[in-house]
């Protein structure tokens, strides 16, 4: 009586899951939804200005706006000196971040915070355009339009109640349009007094993020708190 009850059972569930996709089969392929609406074809003469950058968002901005100028000299630079900048900035950071890490991380109770990997790729930012203004005052106004996708490699260790675990930050995108103000101007080097840093407008940073080597942005609500 057990096998038979137990046959039965496997050739219910076996008819249940045909019945079960040949419903769903018909109700997601064949079922055609009433609210699409046919794409709306124009020709590009017809767009405007707002329309043709929705369609082409990654248009440099010396290509949609005419205030700003090209600057491919410095991202040549750039690309050449990548290589030597990120071995420098990386050290920087390190030689920085040492002794900050060692007086916070007691206040938390833990043991010890270490760079297993800091490099910032092989990509270097690039620079879609800079503008420039024009005063009256002893100041020099620039607006750079910072564009980076990335692959750096930061890797931590940390320790702490006797357990160890690893945080890593991946594929890192950041896109920034900064107001770069340099005043007063003195003749002395470099030149300039003060420099202030401001933001146009939110940044765009996107990021991986690994703890313990799995992708922790797959865990449902971090991602978009992060971004936030």
């Amino acid at each position: 009586m057990g096998l038979l009850s137990t046959v039965l059972g496997f050739v219910g569930f076996g008819f249940g899951s045909c019945i079960g996709l040949v419903i769903g089969y018909f109700f997601f392929i064949f079922k055609q939804p009433h609210d699409v609406k046919d794409p709306e074809i124009r020709p590009l003469a017809e767009l405007d200005a707002a329309a043709i950058q929705k369609l082409l968002p990654e248009i440099p901005l010396w290509v949609k706006n005419p205030d700003f100028d090209r600057v491919d000299w410095l991202n040549q630079f750039l690309e050449l000196m990548w290589p030597y900048l990120d071995k420098a900035i990386c050290k920087t950071a390190r030689d920085i971040s040492k002794p900050i890490i060692a007086e916070q991380i007691p206040k938390y109770k833990i043991e010890s915070v270490d760079f297993l990997t800091l490099t910032l790729g092989s990509l270097p930012p690039t620079f879609q355009g800079m503008k420039v203004y024009v005063t009256e005052e002893k100041e020099l106004i620039m607006e750079p339009a910072l564009k980076w996708a990335g692959n750096p490699n930061i890797h931590l260790s940390v320790k702490a109640f006797g357990l160890k675990a690893s945080v890593q930050v991946v594929d890192l995108q950041v896109f920034a349009h900064p107001r770069i103000t340099l005043k007063p101007l003195v003749p002395a080097f470099p030149c300039f007094a003060n420099i202030y840093v401001s933001l146009m407008e939110k940044p765009h940073v996107d990021f991986g993020l690994k703890l313990l080597g799995a992708d922790a942005m797959a865990v449902p609500g971090l991602y978009r708190f992060v971004q936030v």
